[in-house]
C-alpha cells in the first residue's frame, strides 16, 4: 500500500498539470475574448436565418448580459421573500456519541454533529432575460440538463427543534419520526432576485416563435448563467487555473519524497 499512494500522487498531479489546468485556461479564454451580443441582434440574425428557410435549424454560441424578467415571482420556501428563482434545501442536523480511548488508554466521549440533506426543491419554470436593446426576453432554460447555473446563497440558517413552529413550510412535519438525537434542521436558499443582472454563455436555437438559450451540442462548450460579472468568471478561472498547476507540482514532490523514503 505504501508504494502504491506515490503512483497515485503522481497520476493526480499530472492530470492536474495537463488535463484540469489546460480545460480551465480554455474555458477562461473562451470567455474573455467572446463578443457580446444583444438580444435584438440575435433576433436579427435569426430573423434572417428565417428568411432563408433556416431558422429551425440554425444555432449560434452567444454570450448575452442582461437582467431577469420579473414578472413572476415565487415565494422561497424558508425566508418568504419573492424570488423569480430558488433553490433550497433541507438538512437535518443530528448528533450521535461515540466513545473512544484517548493516547494514555483512557476512555472518552467525541461528540459528532452531521447533516444530511432530507429535501431538495428547485423552481420549475424556465427564466426570461432582457437587456436595453429590447423589450423581448429570451428564455433561459435553466433547468434542463447541462446548465451550470451560478448563483449566491442568499439563505443559510440553523433553527433548534423547538424553533420550527415559526416557519409555515414546517407545520405538516412529525418531530417523532426524526429520532431523539435530532438538533434541528438548517435551512439553505440559493436565488435569482428580482432585476438581477445576468451574465450568460450557451447556445441560442429557436422553440417555436421563441429564442431560448441552452446547452450546447458540442459537449466541450459551457451553459453557464450566472449573476456573477464576466470578470468575476476570468479571475476565477485564473485562481483556478493557478490551483490545479500548483496542487499538481505539489502531489508529485510529495510522491518523489515517499518514493525516496522507499528506496533508502
Amino acid at each position: 500500500m505504501e508504494i502504491i499512494l506515490p503512483f497515485l500522487l503522481i497520476i493526480g498531479g499530472l492530470v492536474s498539470i495537463f488535463y484540469i489546468r489546460p480545460k480551465t485556461k480554455n474555458h477562461m479564454i473562451e470567455i474573455q475574448f467572446m463578443q457580446t451580443k444583444t438580444i435584438s441582434e440575435l433576433k436579427s440574425m435569426f430573423a434572417q436565418m428565417d428568411e432563408n428557410g433556416l431558422g429551425n435549424d440554425y444555432r449560434e454560441y452567444v454570450e448575452l448580459k442582461g437582467t431577469v424578467l420579473s414578472n413572476n415571482l415565487v415565494e422561497a420556501p424558508f425566508s418568504g421573500k419573492k424570488v423569480v428563482y430558488c433553490d433550497a434545501k433541507l438538512a437535518q442536523v443530528t448528533e450521535s456519541k461515540e466513545q473512544y480511548r484517548d493516547s494514555n488508554g483512557n476512555w472518552q466521549t467525541r461528540v459528532n454533529k452531521s447533516e444530511n440533506t432530507i429535501s431538495s426543491e428547485q423552481s420549475s419554470q424556465d427564466i426570461g432575460m432582457l437587456d436595453d436593446s429590447t423589450s423581448e426576453p429570451v428564455v433561459l432554460e435553466i433547468n434542463a440538463t447541462g446548465c451550470k447555473l451560478d448563483i449566491p446563497k442568499t439563505f443559510d440558517r440553523f433553527e433548534p427543534k423547538g424553533n420550527l413552529g415559526n416557519y409555515q413550510y414546517f407545520k405538516s412535519f412529525s418531530w417523532s419520526r426524526f429520532g431523539a438525537e435530532m438538533l434541528g434542521f438548517r435551512m439553505t436558499e440559493k436565488t435569482i432576485g428580482a432585476n438581477q443582472a445576468l451574465y450568460v454563455i450557451g447556445e441560442a436555437f429557436k422553440v417555436g416563435n421563441k429564442l431560448h438559450i441552452g446547452k450546447p451540442q458540442d459537449a466541450k462548450k459551457p451553459f453557464i448563467v450566472t449573476t456573477k460579472t464576466e470578470e468575476d468568471l476570468v479571475n476565477q478561472s485564473k485562481q483556478n487555473e493557478m490551483f490545479a498547476l500548483m496542487g499538481g507540482i505539489i502531489a508529485i514532490v510529495i510522491s518523489i519524497i515517499l518514493l525516496m523514503k522507499e528506496i533508502f
